[in-house]
């Protein structure tokens, strides 16, 4: 068992001094889908923002043919108060010229309304485009040196653990099987102790579990914090 306990505590040494590796290549795809989801995030709100303007532009377009037909109607009802011949149809006429002439009010007030939105949509699509812009190049950006980044990093770690199959081969598979589940939520999963207190909790020992620590005979887990302790002189020796 102590070469298995040796054997483990070299693999916990190496494994932990690649960690950090292991988490930056776990974080740089989730940077880039976030990225990635920013990204689309703005290109929707583009097409949407756009298809508003676009909306907007063909109301404007309508409201400026109803009026144009209003200015048409306008006229006609004018020319028919200079031609009338009674009172009844001058004052008939006189009131469609006073409704077109509020129908017409009416319909520049909400043309005009309709143009100042438009202009209010198109300048914030501007700055829709500019941020959508800006993070497209972060994007692209971040896609190009996270490749590069990658295989830094992939290669620094098979050189940190060059070897790791050979240690593992010298352990049981209960105890790999143990080791990797602890690791797997626990930081330092294995823990070299000097005396009779858990460095990674602090919490103290007890005796019973101190002295059989010191015979390497059988894996042992601090009873507090569940990391698996191994006694220094095992591994020095």
């Amino acid at each position: 068992m102590r070469e298995e306990l040796v054997a483990l505590a070299k693999l916990a040494a190496m494994d932990d001094s690649a960690r950090d590796i292991e988490t930056e290549l776990k974080e740089i795809p989730q940077r880039l889908e976030e990225l990635s989801a920013g990204v689309e995030t703005l290109e929707s709100l583009l097409a949407q923002e756009r298809q508003q303007v676009a909306e907007a532009e063909q109301l404007k377009a309508q409201q400026t043919e109803a009026l144009k037909e209003r200015a048409e109607g306008l006229q006609r009802a004018r020319k028919k108060v200079a031609q009338a011949q009674r009172i009844k149809e001058a004052e008939a006429a006189e009131r469609e010229v006073e409704a077109n002439r509020r129908v017409i009010r009416e319909g520049e007030e909400e043309l005009g309304r309709i143009r100042a939105a438009i202009e209010a949509k198109e300048t914030s699509l501007f700055e829709r485009e500019k941020d959508f812009k800006e993070a497209k190049g972060v994007l692209d950006s971040e896609q190009g040196s996270s490749t590069t980044r990658i295989g830094e990093l992939e290669r620094k770690r098979d050189e940190m653990l060059a070897g790791r199959d050979e240690l593992v081969a010298k352990i049981s598979p209960r105890v790999v099987r143990t080791y990797e589940r602890l690791r797997k939520g626990l930081p330092n999963a294995v823990i070299v102790i000097e005396d009779a207190t858990c460095i990674a909790c602090r919490m103290a020992l007890p005796a019973q579990l101190t002295i059989e620590l010191r015979r390497a005979d059988e894996l042992h887990q601090c009873p507090h914090c569940r990391r698996i302790i191994i006694y220094k002189g095992t591994v020095e020796d």
